[in-house]
Order: structure tokens, then C-alpha cells, then sequence
């Protein structure tokens, strides 16, 4: 008997990928307000930038790989639209408006002069900044599903599509077209190739495309990941947006590797898988509230002691993100899909 496969290294990605970016904008607070410099955790925050090309990559294998067998079946459309829409809106907009009232109580807060969109804010349509800042990368999620439903009309329509989308992406960049349009701006984004190579992996694995079994492709991904360091410390950037698709190509790999080799089942409670299914909570509310806790923390003359702050404001968004996962992914969303799922099924 096949034992069963568990994909759980996914949600592990999730968590690093999340963790990535609650580093990169902490350490730049702490080293702002307090004065925080330690070279090493600045190189790692330097990189935890890079956690929303992870977060890409993922989601266009995830979309893809979950969805394959409805490929060309319109029926699926309606489903795939709720459920889409409510794991993306129903976590984010209570803390989209809870900023987007700051901004007007608190005009001197903190990027406040930053121009803000309520149409982007509200419903993710590209029109201009939103008022929570990481929210950009949702305005991009949104449009790959977008993008992606077209795969539901004909499978050979999308083939197509793919194939002039990911050649127009390309040649924008190669020939420096600059489109003012923000919609056409999304549409012609480099970060749009990390979710097109999520899906190329996940159609690697579901045609089966790559015959050969052997383990040592794990190589494939940690090279990669390591060419990536070097450049990034180094400061070699080969072209316009090399760093990102070079490290985006290593995550790609560590997925493939992941769901072809490690398919064991992890505990709930392991940290990293708590963390990977809060990632998404953790994400929305990690920059405000590292922001205000920053604030709290009281000055100090030694780096070990930042550092030991520093450590604590990251725990603390993660306990806070987890809660808030529990009532807002766990609870809302299950009330909502058990209310409206038998009108979309």
C-alpha cells in the first residue's frame, strides 16, 4: 500500500517566507529609532526582503497544482472566485480600515504623508499606494487569480495566454517600455514571472514532465540559493531585476524538491508549521505592529540589548499575528464558507 503523501513542507515554506519579511522590516525600524547595527542580521534583513518572492512562487504553484484536475471546466469558476476572494479579503480588510483610519486621525503618523488610494486600499485594484504598505503584493495576488480563471475557460486558451503573457513581460523589460496606465503597469511586471514559475513547477510534477528520480536535484536549489548570497553581499547585479529572479528560481527548486521528497506529515504543533499557517495574518500585521512596539522599546547603549529587543517585538508579532489568525482565518472564514459555500458548490 502507497503511503500517503502530506504536503506540509509547504506551510514550512510559508512561515520562513513570512519570518523573512517580519526581519527585514524590524531590523530597518530598530536601526532608524534605535540604533541597532550588526552586520550579519543587517545582510539577513537585507534578503527577508525576498520573502514576497517566495511568497509568489508559492502561491502560483499552490493555485495551480490544487486546481489542475478543473482545468477547462467553467463550473469551477464560481468556487474557485469565493474561495479566492475570501481567503484574501476576509483577513485583510480589518486591518486595511483600521489603517486607513489611522491615516486620517493621525495625519503625522509614520508614511502618512505618503499618498494613499482608498480604491486600492478597499478592493486591491491597482490605482495607487494602499494604506497598508505590504498590501501592493496582494494587488498582484489578486490579479494572478484573476489571470489564473482564464485556465477554467479552455486549457489550451491559457496555454496560449501564458505563453504571450510571459513573452510580453520579457520583451517589456528587455526593450525599457515604461507604461504610465497602472493596470498595464501590473500586468508587464517582472514579479508576475514568480508566479508563472510556480506554476511551471507545479505542471512539472502533475505531467510528470522530468522522468528522472533522482535525489541529487535537492543540489539544484541550494546552489542557486547560494549563488544568490554571493551576489547579494557582493553587489553584482547582472540586470534589472536578477537578484529577485535568481533567488525566485532557488525557492521554485526547493518547492519542487519539497513535494517530490519530502511528503511526510509534520505535527500541528511544530513552531514552523504554527508559524507557516499564521503566515498570512502574520504578514498583514507584522509592519504595523513592529512599528508601534519599536516605539515602546526603551533606548539602550548596548547592541546585545537591541538585539534581545529586537528578538522580543518579532515574538510578539508572531504570538499577536497567531490570535489573530485563530479568530479571523479559523473562525470567520469557516462561519462565512459554511453560510455561502452551498451557493457557489
Amino acid at each position: 500500500m502507497e503511503n500517503k503523501r502530506y504536503f506540509d513542507i509547504l506551510q514550512i515554506y510559508r512561515g520562513i517566507a513570512s519570518l523573512l519579511v517580519v526581519v527585514h522590516h524590524s531590523y530597518a525600524s530598530f536601526e532608524h529609532y534605535l540604533k541597532l547595527d550588526n552586520a550579519a542580521l543587517a545582510f539577513i534583513a537585507s534578503v527577508g526582503k525576498l520573502g514576497v518572492d517566495f511568497f509568489f512562487v508559492l502561491s502560483g504553484f499552490i493555485i495551480a497544482y490544487t486546481t489542475y484536475n478543473y482545468r477547462g471546466q467553467t463550473g469551477y469558476l464560481k468556487k474557485y472566485t469565493f474561495n479566492r476572494v475570501i481567503r484574501i479579503y476576509v483577513p485583510y480588510l480589518p486591518v486595511s480600515f483600521a489603517m486607513i483610519l489611522l491615516y486620517f486621525l493621525f495625519p503625522g503618523s509614520s508614511n502618512s504623508d505618503r499618498s494613499m488610494s482608498l480604491l486600492t486600499s478597499v478592493l486591491l485594484i491597482p490605482d495607487g499606494n494602499p494604506a497598508l504598505s505590504v498590501a501592493w503584493t496582494l494587488v498582484f495576488e489578486m490579479f494572478f487569480y484573476l489571470m489564473y480563471s482564464l485556465n477554467f475557460f479552455s486549457k489550451k486558451l491559457w496555454y496560449v495566454i501564458l505563453i504571450v503573457w510571459l513573452l510580453g513581460i520579457i520583451g517589456t523589460s528587455i526593450s525599457h517600455l515604461i507604461f504610465e496606465h497602472p493596470f498595464l503597469k501590473l500586468i508587464f511586471n517582472l514579479y508576475n514571472l514568480e508566479f508563472i514559475m510556480g506554476v511551471m513547477v507545479a505542471y512539472l510534477i502533475k505531467m510528470n514532465l522530468v522522468k528522472t528520480d533522482r535525489k541529487w536535484f535537492v543540489i539544484f536549489p541550494i546552489v542557486l540559493f547560494l549563488i544568490f548570497l554571493y551576489l547579494k553581499y557582493a553587489a553584482i547585479n547582472l540586470f534589472p531585476f536578477s537578484l529577485n529572479l535568481i533567488f525566485a528560481l532557488s525557492a521554485a527548486g526547493f518547492v519542487y524538491v519539497g513535494i517530490k521528497y519530502f511528503t511526510k506529515k509534520i505535527p500541528e504543533n511544530n513552531v514552523w508549521m504554527l508559524l507557516g499557517n499564521s503566515s498570512y495574518s502574520l504578514y498583514l500585521l507584522h509592519n504595523p505592529l513592529q512599528s508601534m512596539l519599536v516605539r515602546v522599546m526603551p533606548a539602550a547603549d548596548h547592541q546585545i540589548v537591541l538585539l534581545f529587543e529586537l528578538f522580543i517585538v518579532i515574538f510578539l508579532c508572531c504570538l499577536i499575528s497567531y490570535f489573530y489568525y485563530l479568530i479571523f482565518e479559523k473562525h470567520v472564514m469557516t462561519f462565512i464558507k459554511n453560510k455561502f459555500e452551498k451557493y457557489v458548490a
